[in-house]
């Protein structure tokens, strides 16, 4: 829980950063207009967008869709891997209950609530919760059957 706060915080941090840059990178090109209108020097041009290309779409495309396969096959592999617990037998478990409760000295039916309870704290998400990668994954395929649709991109790509 600490890795994924401290990750989570990581990522605040850079966007943040990122941000504060872009608006410093704003603010001294504003800086520098001014500067020039009142030297009577000639305005330095605005930074135009980048040139578009119908390409973009098939990069975003396939950025989403692997992230959202990236992300499916990574909730997949943790369910699977605090869900291993959760279906145990009922001999394995009566099992555990005997040791406990020849260990400890309790009672049987003591040592078996303590199984249970503990099998139910152990259970982890469900399996399904890795169908939320096909959110991102359905996000990039729109993207991908809108490159190959579009009709504008040239016949070379």
């Amino acid at each position: 829980m600490a890795g994924v706060l401290a990750l989570i915080l990581c990522a605040l941090i850079v966007t943040l950063m990122a941000l504060y840059l872009r608006h410093r990178k704003d603010q001294m090109f504003h800086q520098e207009r001014m500067a020039a209108l009142d030297k009577g020097a000639a305005i330095p041009m605005t930074p135009g967008p980048a040139p578009w290309s119908p390409r973009v779409y098939l990069l975003r495309g396939l950025i989403w869709s692997l992230t959202g396969a990236a992300l499916a096959i990574c909730l997949f592999g943790i369910a699977l891997t605090f869900s291993h617990g959760r279906y145990s037998s009922a001999a394995t478990k009566a099992y555990q209950a005997q040791n406990i409760a020849r260990d400890l000295g309790i009672p049987l039916g003591q040592a078996e609530t303590m199984v249970e309870k503990d099998a139910e704290q152990r259970s982890g998400p469900p399996v399904a919760l890795a169908l939320v990668g096909l959110i991102p994954f359905a996000v990039g395929l729109a993207y991908l059957v809108f490159y190959h649709s579009d009709p504008s991109k040239e016949p070379g790509d």
